[in-house]
């Protein structure tokens, strides 16, 4: 929709919050987000808006038969909804608030009482790609770039004191290897993780033990030595750059939710209209695949609501498209407790997390994964352009109400009275998503770490 690309929900969100007056953070959110996307495409939108508002119905059609058909048994089981009654709300809400079939299912607004809230809820587009950008105008050196980059946002949390997993090399195309950490021989003596410097989603990640023999087994059951597994890293390398860092254990506490993986929770910050940053929901990940190496969601994994004041864990479910309706209270695999634990080093996590946004001072939020450790909690990445599907299928309460909505609606009518002269840089191409790591980003790389080693401060 940020790009008006996705005829299969009514257009009309672009419309109606202009329509009416403001009165709750969601709703000045909900019109920010159109007058950011009229002012990103101007007239060239009036004609494509025109055409899907006639004729979104038609994909909408063949999303709600396809989703219905999967899960409407499910849900009528669940809640006495008939198919019918069920394709008739997934009508009113992409007509009204622009939410498809899909999310209709994803956030359970077949139960009333998030139906009632369905005007609160903040889609994944409306963040990504569409607000956090108009957040982004008027700075001149945002510190987007360095959390798109794995190896610079190591060294910047390293120089801010923020507590992160240790990274001891970086591997580029052209085979270029430079060291973090200092280690003796070809690779450090512990258990290592590697992965891409510019991935998601888990993809590409591999995970190798150490054998305290010189050697190092993956989860494969390969053994490699030392020499042997660098040479298989710079090979990984020469289609995308790798890090090489250790793989930390979890906390004693949370073994057995975590089996093969380090799980995390994703944790989202804010900026408050004071300047302060606030932590305001998070969500525990956790896999139910034998053998996995990573708890993203579409690797097999399932989140569940943490309490922000207690570190208590609700209920965990999948992404929701698969099995509706299913909360599990303790891990299939394991069996272990996961409703009404509370996570431990709780306050100690939270307050990393506000510490590491203040070394971000230039972003309004960020989505944190953190690790809660046998060292203590950990940041494994920040994300510049994180949504809020994982924290609004866990949460009863949406997205839109509450402190994050309260801050994040202050600054982007802000945003809206300095201008949105950032839209024109988007337009023309000066702002992407992510910046591919060319010759000159390469170049920019070398240049960094060489200040590290002659003891710069600060140079990103």
């Amino acid at each position: 929709m940020a790009y008006l690309r996705l005829p299969f929900c009514s257009p009309y969100k672009l419309i109606w919050p202009l329509a009416i007056k403001p009165r709750t953070p969601s709703e000045r959110i909900h019109r920010a987000y159109a007058r950011y996307v009229w002012a990103m495409h101007h007239i060239r939108a009036f004609p494509r808006v025109a055409l899907y508002g006639v004729t979104w119905p038609v994909a909408f059609a063949y999303l709600s038969w396809k989703h219905t058909r999967k899960l409407g048994g499910v849900i009528r089981n669940a809640t006495g909804k008939s198919h019918w009654r069920q394709v008739r709300e997934q009508f009113g809400l992409a007509l009204r608030h622009s939410i498809s079939p899909k999310k209709y299912y994803v956030f359970e607004l077949f139960r009333p009482e998030r139906l009632a809230c369905a005007g609160d809820y903040i889609a994944r587009y409306e963040f990504k790609g569409g607000l956090h950008n108009l957040l982004e105008s008027r700075i001149e050196r945002p510190t987007r770039r360095i959390l798109n980059d794995k190896a610079a946002f190591y060294r910047h949390c390293q120089l801010s004191g923020i507590s992160t997993i240790p990274t001891y090399l970086v591997v580029l195309e052209d085979g270029w290897v430079r060291r973090f950490l200092p280690f003796e021989c070809a690779l450090p003596g512990c258990d290592l993780f590697l992965k891409p410097m510019r991935g998601r989603g888990g993809v590409g990640c591999e995970r190798w033990q150490w054998l305290r023999d010189g050697r190092y087994q993956s989860n494969n059951g390969d053994v490699l030595g030392a020499a042997k597994l660098l040479a298989h890293i710079v090979d990984l390398a020469r289609s995308r750059a790798m890090l090489v860092q250790e793989a930390l254990k979890p906390h004693p506490d949370l073994r057995e939710l975590s089996l093969t993986v380090l799980t995390s929770c994703r944790m989202m910050t804010v900026k408050n209209e004071s300047g302060g940053f606030e932590a305001t929901h998070a969500v525990f990940k956790s896999s139910t695949r034998e053998g996995a190496i990573v708890d993203n969601f579409h690797k097999g994994g399932i989140v569940s609501k943490v309490d922000m004041q207690t570190g208590e864990l609700g209920p965990a479910s999948d992404a929701g498209v698969g099995r509706p309706c299913v909360w599990l209270e303790r891990h299939p695999l394991s069996g272990g407790q996961i409703k009404g634990r509370r996570l431990p080093l709780w306050q100690e996590t939270v307050e990393l997390v506000r510490r590491a946004h203040a070394a971000f001072p230039d972003r309004i939020t960020i989505g944190w994964d953190v690790a809660i450790t046998d060292r203590g909690p950990v940041i494994i990445e920040g994300n510049a352009q994180s949504g809020c599907d994982m924290i609004q299928r866990t949460h009863d309460v949406p997205a839109g109400i509450g402190r994050l909505a309260e801050c994040y609606a202050y600054h982007v009518d802000r945003a809206l009275e300095r201008g949105m002269s950032l839209a024109w840089k988007v337009r023309k191409g000066l702002i992407r998503e992510t910046v591919p790591l060319s010759a000159e980003n390469k170049a920019e790389l070398r240049r960094v770490l060489t200040l590290f080693e002659q003891g710069a401060a600060s140079p990103l």
